[in-house]
């Protein structure tokens, strides 16, 4: 399935009880055509990835020019990703290799956040949901890769982990997603979510992501599980530990996605501005989606 941004929308409505509670009052958002009209507000921009600055493997047109410009007026630029399907210094590469000038400490992702969190669980043994170009290996953990479920001796060795990590939704079937779902209900374990994230903007079109999957696993099975990324507050305080110099005040947001990028900012007292040509919400009605969420950015514009 390809899912369309109306799909995915209705799709975040759908799982909103779940989300985090929207915390600070509703405001009245302020139409601008870029970054350009509010640079001089803030000292420190925190950008999404898919569908701010590129969508899938191709830089979006103005992104990098606006990059540039802004690390060049002294701006502090930091990217916060809810990608997980890479290991940190190859996101680094391709970022820099798209043409965005950043260094390693430039970059926030849900990968980092969750590789951080697995570094304190030393005892467990992880079933991860990764196809192997992710290099599961990296990760700080004893497990191993889920992949042909059909066939009994790996679904003995599924139902015999002690955890799940659902890391990258690459090359995943609906028979792996039931065979997941078949062993946590026979047997019910932790389950991490590496990527929050329902959808993601490519090059023709949105993919599904971990994200989806979790929340699909959840309804069919009852358990809860732990998230690591954008709309969650994981992904905020290393966002404002990393830039800890400047106040929160002067720090923006800029995001495609309502129910993650928006509603994460927001309850993390960060101004926050939606785009809208390239993500998340291309084509839709944006000022009814923002009535139906009730999740209100600061800022809106087509692009940065």
């Amino acid at each position: 399935m390809t899912p369309s941004p109306r799909w995915a929308f209705e799709a975040y409505q759908r799982i909103r009880f779940r989300l985090p509670e929207l915390v600070t009052e509703t405001a009245t958002p302020k139409q601008v055509p870029s970054l350009e009209a509010i640079s001089d507000r803030f000292d420190g921009f925190i950008f999404d990835a898919f569908g701010v600055l590129n969508a899938g493997n191709n830089a979006l047109p103005t992104a990098v020019a606006r990059f540039h410009n802004l690390q060049s007026m002294g701006k502090h630029c930091l990217i916060l990703s809810n990608a997980a399907s890479a290991p940190q210094q190859e996101l680094v590469r391709k970022y820099r290799n798209l043409g965005f000038p950043i260094t390693p400490d430039q970059l926030i992702s849900s990968r980092m956040l969750v590789s951080d969190a697995l570094a304190s669980e030393p005892e467990r043994r992880w079933a991860i949901m990764a196809p192997a170009s992710a290099h599961a290996d990296h990760l700080p953990c004893r497990g191993f890769t889920i992949s042909d479920l059909e066939a009994k001796a790996n679904r003995e060795r599924l139902d015999n982990a002690d955890a799940i990590l659902m890391l990258s939704a690459q090359g995943w079937t609906r028979e792996l997603q039931q065979g997941l779902i078949d062993s946590l209900n026979r047997r019910p374990r932790p389950v991490w979510v590496a990527n929050p994230d329902l959808v993601a903007p490519r090059e023709n079109g949105l993919s599904l992501e971990p994200g989806y999957y979790a929340h699909h696993l959840m309804d069919a099975t009852g358990l809860d599980t732990v998230f690591f990324g954008k709309p969650f507050n994981n992904a905020f305080d290393a966002a404002k530990s990393r830039l800890s110099p400047i106040p929160t005040s002067r720090l923006l947001m800029v995001g495609d996605t309502l129910h993650t990028d928006i509603l994460g900012g927001r309850n993390s007292g960060i101004s926050t501005m939606l785009v809208t040509a390239h993500g998340a919400l291309k084509g839709l009605d944006v000022n009814a989606c923002i009535a139906a969420s009730e999740i209100v950015p600061d800022f809106i514009g087509p692009e940065i």
